[in-house]
C-alpha cells in the first residue's frame, strides 16, 4: 500500500489526469496618461498650419517658446524639443515633444487636444500622444 501514493501522480499523468497550469492572464493596456508635471517631456503630433491659413510664414527652429492651450482649460507656455529635426515647417506635421513651464492636466472625458498659439493666433493644433 505504500507505493499508491507514488504510483499514484504517474497514474493519473497518464491518463489526462494531471492538474493543469493556468493560462496567463490577458495583458490589460494601461489607460492613457492624463497628468504631466511641468518640464517634463509631454509626446504630441504636432500639426502646423500652412501659411495661407493662418499659420506661420517661417519654420521654427532653434529655442523656439509659445503659449499652449489644451483641452480641459489648462494654458502655460512650452518648448518644442524636435529630435532629430532642424526645423518644423509651416503645414507640416511632426511627432515632438512639449517642455511646458507648468503641469498640464487633460480632462477625463479622453480629449487629448491642444492649441499652439502666437500673438492670440492659433498657428496649429494637435493631440497629446497616449
Amino acid at each position: 500500500m505504500r507505493w499508491i501514493p507514488m504510483l499514484l501522480p504517474l497514474v493519473l499523468a497518464a491518463c489526462g489526469g494531471a492538474p493543469q497550469s493556468a493560462a496567463p492572464a490577458a495583458a490589460v493596456p494601461e489607460p492613457p496618461r492624463l497628468d504631466f508635471s511641468g518640464k517634463r517631456p509631454i509626446p504630441v503630433r504636432l500639426d502646423m498650419l500652412a501659411t495661407a491659413d493662418g499659420g506661420r510664414a517661417v519654420a521654427i527652429a532653434g529655442a523656439w517658446r509659445g503659449e499652449f492651450e489644451f483641452d480641459g482649460g489648462d494654458r502655460t507656455r512650452c518648448g518644442i524639443e524636435r529630435g532629430e529635426l532642424a526645423e518644423i515647417a509651416p503645414g507640416s506635421s511632426h511627432e515632438v515633444r512639449l517642455i511646458c513651464t507648468a503641469a498640464v492636466r487633460l480632462p477625463d472625458d479622453g480629449s487629448r487636444g491642444f492649441r499652439m498659439l502666437e500673438d492670440g493666433a492659433v498657428i496649429a493644433s494637435g493631440t497629446v500622444l497616449p
